[in-house]
């Protein structure tokens, strides 16, 4: 089962589960996971022969939403709850899993643990580019983040990225200097006081995170309990960036700010942020901290 952009669910089988996953992840599969990028596995069971896995493919399609994630928790008290309730019909296609519930009480009985924590829906944004650096083949970049069970999941969205300069693979280290080139960031104020943190994300799985004391102030790199797991794709004229991370940046959170800066083939670099202050571009003004989220579940 995997957990697509828009709050869908996907439900599938295959004899190949790793190939089978990466060709999902990678938008590789024309139809409802490329159209719903990016998708995260969040469920998976083995089975003796096809004809079972068919039979609980069949299940969980007619599963309800409620069923489904309490199944991804493996709250397995809720599932009882739910499977016993009146049956109502199911209205899924059998791709987003926004059904009814068929399915009895005893079909919970085989179903073992998730793989992977619920991730909950979360929460979209479109970044806006500088005014004074505008893109020449850029026409969009937008932000998601999710939190769930003490991870937080960021994506983000460019399209076109034909031009997009990549910078090279290479070990996913703390680096200094990521936003010289293309770099996804993430901004989090205090909710006390004027302390804040820059985390930078790179399509090179490089990555740094720094603490400021206020505006541009005590600059000192944050300590963090593991590093960004960065992942990238590129799908016709999508390119998608995926990290996730220790929801802990969050536990004394306030305003969040998400920015990027975006290098084309040319050399022509635009700055996207939620907001823009006068002036030069600058992610580290308060102009640019927009949001707040609600606290991360499972913390």
């Amino acid at each position: 089962m995997l957990h697509c952009r828009g709050g869908y669910f996907y439900v599938g089988h295959t004899d190949d589960f790793e190939r089978r996953i990466g060709e999902h992840k990678s938008g590789l599969i024309p139809g409802f996971t490329a159209d719903h990028q990016p998708v995260e596995l969040v469920w998976s069971d083995q089975f003796e022969n096809r004809e079972d896995a068919k039979a609980a493919e069949r299940k969980l399609k007619g599963w309800s939403r409620a069923k489904k994630l309490a199944l991804i928790r493996g709250d397995w008290e809720r599932i009882s709850t739910l499977a016993k309730k009146k049956d109502s019909p199911s209205t899924s296609s059998g791709r987003t899993g926004k059904g009814g519930d068929r399915t009895l009480h005893s079909d919970i009985t085989s179903f073992p643990k998730p793989v992977r924590p619920e991730l909950v829906e979360g929460l979209s944004f479109a970044l806006l580019p500088h005014s004074d650096a505008p893109p020449t083949a850029i026409d969009s970049v937008k932000a998601k983040i999710s939190v769930s069970d003490g991870l937080i999941w960021l994506n983000y969205t460019v399209k076109t990225c034909a031009e997009v300069r990549i910078p090279a693979s290479s070990d996913p280290d703390r680096t200094d200097g990521l936003w010289q080139t293309t770099c996804f960031e993430m901004f989090v104020k205090d909710r006390a006081g004027p302390g804040y943190c820059e985390f930078n994300f790179s399509p090179s799985t490089r990555w740094a995170a720094y603490r400021f004391d206020e505006y541009r102030e005590g600059m000192r790199d944050r300590a963090m309990r593991s590093s960004p797991a960065i992942s990238w794709v590129r799908s016709g004229d999508v390119m998608l960036l995926n990290t996730s991370m220790d929801a802990d940046i969050l536990d004394s959170a306030g305003a969040i700010g998400f920015s990027a800066v975006i290098e084309e083939e040319s050399g022509t670099k635009s700055y996207w942020a939620l907001a823009h202050p006068p002036g030069a571009p600058d992610f580290h003004h308060p102009s640019c901290f927009t949001t707040t989220l609600p606290p991360p579940s499972g913390t």
